[in-house]
């Protein structure tokens, strides 16, 4: 046998044993999934369809994108969708964070309150009454 071949069988047995490592380690992560009773995918949060029409040619695709992508469907996130603005640029217009922001357009269950200040400059910039908010922070 020539000194190559030897170096190639050495070679495959150390890629052997990495891949056991890896599947062993596998092995052990799906272990502990099951005992703590989760799977280790993630699961998909269901999307609720926007009433907004994301085939309407004035959106931007970004909006269009948002749109589709929205888990909410309450009346002011619609307008807002309506006026080519996601909660992401009104977050940056406002300058707030968008996580902010989006709790805004939350149900009232599990909403925050947004500012009044806030509350009006939407409603003057983006036609969004001010009864669209269930809880306003004066």
């Amino acid at each position: 046998m020539k000194p190559e071949a030897v170096a190639d069988i050495r070679a495959e047995i150390d890629r052997a044993r990495k891949a056991r490592d890896k599947l062993t380690e596998y092995i052990g992560a799906l272990e502990l999934a099951l005992k703590l009773g989760e799977g280790l995918t993630s699961t998909r949060t269901d999307r609720i369809v926007s009433p907004v029409d994301v085939q309407a040619p004035n959106l931007s695709s970004t909006t269009k994108r948002a749109a589709a992508r929205a888990k909410r469907k309450g009346d002011a996130q619609r307008m807002l969708y309506e006026k080519n603005t996601t909660i992401a640029q009104l977050a940056l217009e406002l300058g707030e964070t968008r996580a902010r922001v989006s709790k805004w357009f939350g149900t009232p269950e599990e909403n925050r309150p947004i500012p009044m200040h806030h509350a009006v400059y939407i409603r003057d910039k983006y036609g969004i009454p001010l009864s669209a908010w269930s809880r306003i922070a004066e």
